[in-house]
């Protein structure tokens, strides 16, 4: 039996070297065949070993970008180190599908071509330089995984880690850990601000939604994500509140074709319903939705301070409107820099404006807000042609993606960062979806690792 099953996978190892075709559902390697080299058996037994240990690198990954601001600054450079060493590793291993992945993501080397060349006019050029190294390396291990794994394997993988981190917030929470609360006494679990627990567990409800279409362990799915919902409300972050009511009303656009039919009528109903009753209270009783919003969440209109910031980041851009301070450098200027006076003037320590756009802006000025804004359109476009391209319910997760880091930026930031969950998730799931897309240059055959000899 098991000379006919390893007979069998070899029979396939050698129909897809012959027609250059790789299965994006299981991606098992694709092995340039020789005679003169190892039995195709051989060789299979080899593949299946290192694609554990794809699979453990990607859950390492996600788990240190997830919360990597909350660990000790020890062991998340420890564990950076550890992931470049993994990553140059697999990149010979597995050359031909980063080469696939590189073609791909061209467009989004642009970010790191972009903070490179502020080396030459930033207020903190040795800053610059190492964080563009580190964005390098994020950007090429991010564009790796997306040729690696498919749009469902991502899925899964993001909501293992997301779901470990959420039970682990909410036991801290429970018990009343000191470390799983803020100053304010808002809970904020492992990760270090609300909004960031907050948004987690906005991706884990997308995650847990996808999953469920699909009809992958529902009840497991279903319990995570009544935590989640139950973590978004601890947070009191009024970002992920507002994300999770327009999950609810997205969720209708993006899954018509991939939802049984029985979710598909669900969802439209209660879409609907919410809507006619929104509408008809606010032109019934002249109702201020957004100061209803802030003053149900415990904020004012200035959104906690935040206004202050966003201000002084507006002089920041009419002072240097075209290049910006340098990649990665204002925050970083030292003591006697103005983002050292800023923090004294708030007493806390800031470092960014809490807004990936303001934050762009005054580092790397229209510039580096052409190159971001430019990637996501085109994400946006690769997210609608994959929508119409495919059944699957997975294929709704980049439009989904998309969706949550053009908001979720308007009050964190989160995009043009090193070492970041979205700055990978950007680039993973951008490279996975357009590999998932018809195209003569995305089924070429290539050697996905080097040849036994």
């Amino acid at each position: 039996m098991r000379s006919l099953t390893l007979s069998a996978q070899a029979s396939a190892l050698r129909c897809a070297a012959t027609f250059g075709v790789r299965d994006r559902m299981s991606l098992s390697p694709i092995l340039p065949y020789d005679d003169d080299a190892q039995p195709l058996e051989e060789q299979a037994s080899a593949v299946d070993g290192l694609r554990v240990w794809e699979w453990l690198f990607l859950l390492f990954v996600l788990m240190i970008a997830a919360y990597a601001l909350a660990l000790q600054p020890t062991v998340q450079t420890l564990a950076w180190y550890l992931i470049y060493l993994a990553a140059f590793g697999f990149f010979l291993l597995r050359y031909g599908a980063f080469l696939n992945g590189l073609w791909v993501a061209l467009p989004l080397l642009l970010w790191v071509a972009t903070a490179g060349l502020s080396y030459f006019w930033s207020d903190a050029p040795g800053h610059t330089a190492r964080a563009t190294v580190q964005l390098g390396m994020t950007v090429l291990i991010s564009l790796y995984l997306g040729a690696r794994f498919t749009l469902f394997d991502l899925t899964r993988a993001l909501f293992a880690v997301l779901a470990i981190a959420g039970l682990v917030s909410l036991a801290a929470i429970l018990v009343h850990s000191g470390f799983a609360f803020d100053h304010n006494g808002t809970a904020r679990g492992i990760f270090p601000h609300k909004n960031v627990l907050g948004g987690r567990m906005v991706l884990l409800l997308v995650c847990c939604l996808l999953l469920f279409i699909l009809g992958w362990h529902r009840l497991l799915v279903t319990v995570a994500a009544i935590m989640g919902l139950a973590l978004v409300a601890l947070s009191e972050s009024g970002t992920s509140v507002v994300m999770t009511l327009g999950l609810c009303a997205l969720a209708p656009l993006l899954l018509p074709r991939h939802a049984p039919a029985p979710i598909r009528l669900m969802a439209y109903l209660v879409s609907l319903l919410l809507a006619a009753v929104a509408a008809w209270a606010m032109l019934a009783f002249d109702l201020d939705p957004v100061g209803m919003a802030l003053h149900a969440l415990g904020k004012d209109r200035t959104l906690t301070g935040r206004s202050v910031l966003w201000e002084f980041a507006e002089s920041l851009i009419e002072a240097r409107p075209l290049l910006g301070s340098g990649f990665d450098a204002f925050w970083n200027g030292g003591d006697t820099s103005a983002s050292h006076y800023v923090q004294y003037l708030l007493q806390q320590q800031v470092k960014n404006f809490h807004n990936s756009y303001l934050d762009i802006w005054v580092q790397l000025g229209v510039v580096g807000l052409t190159v971001t804004t430019g990637f996501l359109l085109l994400f946006a476009w690769r997210a609608v042609a994959l929508l119409r391209h495919s059944t699957e319910a997975t294929a709704a997760l980049p439009a989904f993606f998309v969706t949550f880091v053009v908001c979720y930026s308007l009050s964190e930031y989160a995009l043009f960062r090193q070492h970041s969950l979205i700055q990978i998730l950007l680039g993973a799931l951008y490279v996975s979806a357009a590999l998932a897309l018809p195209g003569p240059r995305r089924r070429q055959a290539s050697p996905a690792s080097w040849p036994e000899t």
